[in-house]
């Protein structure tokens, strides 16, 4: 029996209206409102609130994120793709599950040695308690936890390049604690098992650890293929663990095609709403996991290929942008001039019509005010 086929209109009206795009998201716990919209990339602490506040209706009170934090509903860990996320405390422990792992593969590759059975690989590990020992005392930033390792392990004849770090925090899983100065690239850190309390079983075994995200994956952003999954997650190699997760849920999964051919999967009851639908103007955080939800090349259902290298800069960056009937037609940059109120520069990569300019500015007035100060600068490849 032939897979229905979705358009990509279809799968861009599907993603967005789970995305709260089209229709807002009701207001609902903070750590509830990440979990709808799959996790938060969050390399800059001061735009998360933004992507959630994007989602909700105008006027809804602002988000509190930072209080989330503090309250531990809400984590900001490296996790998918190896970067920095804001996810809920729920997901935190499945999704460190199964990403973990990636960092004693960085570092296996890098060093080339083995991080478990190596001489060096052995004498880190045995450094490990003094460091977490120093972390239960107060959080800690990066250098201050090398230097601990330092201390123990002695004379590293490899470049070090933060190796003592990258093979710790493949070994450990952390959290990034909140603190009145943090600020991008100044990150403390303490065990996530002391922050959040252990895993429960089904959390750190790793089939239902994938099960888990792949219906988060498939209820945030699908219809999507198992490698769209995979490259959320990060490692394209482990695409057998996804089809396995994805067979395992066969029965409670539907299957589509694209126009390309491709086999998409998604949750039988999310909404899959006409491509006729309308689609606000909307603006969009910067490094918005929207962008960065399917493979490079199959991100066009939002991001039109000719855009990815503007949008998406060499170093990495994702620029703040705005959607036109449902579509990555910008970018736009806040700017704050002394004392002044904040506002939006938009940079439209074609016409942008005054109704569209004149929605997107309103969008503005309402959501700059979430940023915080350290957002208010020029970025890479926009000068």
């Amino acid at each position: 029996m032939a897979q229905p086929m979705l358009t990509l209109r279809q799968l861009n009206r599907a993603t967005l209206a789970r995305q709260g795009l089209i229709e807002p998201l009701a207001r609902v716990p903070v750590a509830r409102l990440v979990e709808r919209i799959g996790s938060l990339q969050a390399q800059h602490p001061n735009w998360p609130p933004l992507a959630l506040q994007s989602r909700l209706p105008a006027g809804a009170p602002l988000v509190d994120l930072s209080r989330a934090r503090v309250r531990r509903s809400v984590v900001r860990a490296s996790l998918m793709r190896m970067t920095v996320h804001v996810v809920s405390a729920a997901d935190f422990w499945p999704m460190s599950t199964l990403t973990l792992p990636f960092r004693w593969e960085q570092w296996r590759v890098m060093y080339k040695r083995d991080p478990v059975s190596s001489p060096l690989g052995r004498r880190i590990r045995l450094a490990y308690p003094a460091a977490l020992a120093a972390l239960r005392e107060r959080p800690l930033a990066i250098h201050e936890i090398e230097s601990v390792l330092a201390a123990e392990v002695g004379r590293v004849t490899i470049p070090p390049n933060r190796c003592l770090w990258r093979h710790f925090s493949g070994g450990v899983a952390l959290v990034q604690v909140p603190y009145p100065e943090e600020a991008y690239g100044r990150a403390r850190y303490a065990p996530a098992a002391d922050w959040l309390g252990d895993p429960d079983p089904t959390a750190a075994n790793r089939v239902g650890a994938a099960d888990l995200l792949a219906r988060r994956y498939l209820a945030a952003f699908g219809p999507a293929s198992v490698e769209d999954l995979a490259a959320y997650v990060g490692r394209g190699r482990w695409l057998s663990r996804w089809r396995q997760a994805v067979g395992g849920a066969a029965d409670d999964l539907i299957r589509f095609s694209d126009e390309a051919g491709r086999t998409l999967v998604d949750l039988p009851d999310a909404p899959r709403p006409d491509g006729d639908t309308p689609a606000p103007p909307r603006l969009l955080a910067r490094w918005d996991s929207l962008l960065l939800a399917y493979g490079t090349a199959h991100r066009a259902r939002v991001l039109h290929a000719a855009h990815q290298s503007t949008v998406i800069t060499r170093n990495a960056d994702v620029l703040p942008t705005f959607l036109v009937d449902g579509m990555v037609a910008g970018i736009w940059l806040p700017l704050q001039e002394g004392e002044g109120t904040p506002r939006l520069e938009l940079r439209p990569f074609g016409r942008l019509s005054a109704a569209n300019r004149d929605a997107l500015e309103a969008e503005g007035r309402r959501l700059l005010p979430v940023l915080g100060r350290g957002a208010f600068s020029r970025y890479p490849g926009t000068d």
